[in-house]
């Protein structure tokens, strides 16, 4: 009886040890998205070597117009690509400085194409309120998929991804998009 109690803790202990290996290889090793708290950058840009940099995934959608719009067309630009609903609070909040931004750095090639995961005609009274220049395409679950295939699996919003001019993905960003992170981002790949 002495040896199955032995057993039992045993087992125990060995369950235990598992499932913080687990749980910390999960937190240590998952993809920056994973690691990622909402709200906050993601972590170190990847390397220079295209065996582990995630490329570009064009995608076409509609632009207020009406007209299919690829996200290809800006290849050669640095592109803030960013998943937004007029409906959500930091959402609304980092557009105006987006516009700012685009701006200011549009001739420098900088681009940010705004993908609003909402209605129509909320988006386009949004657009023409705040004076938004910059290109804004429009989806509903088409920009979920794309938002997903950005590496968006809890479809946070706001939810941003940087791309440099050779169409690596340089940063991804859950939550509101702040003044240091644009300056930070532009800094290093602008």
């Amino acid at each position: 009886m002495n040896g199955r109690r032995v057993t039992r803790s045993a087992r125990q202990a060995i369950f235990t040890a598992l499932g913080l290996f687990a749980l910390t290889t999960v937190t240590a090793c998952g993809a920056p998205d994973d690691t990622a708290a909402p709200g906050s950058a993601a972590t170190e840009a990847p390397s220079d070597t295209t065996a582990q940099t995630p490329q570009r995934i064009d995608f076409t959608l509609p632009d207020l117009a009406g007209e299919p719009q690829s996200l290809s067309q800006w290849d050669g630009d640095l592109v803030l690509l960013n998943f937004w609903a007029t409906w959500c609070p930091p959402c609304k909040k980092e557009m105006p400085l987006f516009q700012q931004y685009h701006e200011a750095h549009a001739e420098d090639g900088f681009t940010i194409v705004a993908v609003a995961v909402d209605e129509l005609d909320e988006t386009r009274a949004f657009v023409d309120t705040f004076g938004i220049e910059f290109p804004i395409l429009i989806g509903q679950d088409e920009a979920m998929a794309v938002g997903r295939d950005y590496g968006n699996r809890i479809g946070a919003l706001p939810y941003t991804v940087l791309i440099d001019r050779e169409g690596v993905v340089r940063e991804t960003h859950r939550g509101e998009v702040t003044m240091a992170d644009l300056d930070r981002w532009l800094q290093r790949y602008l």
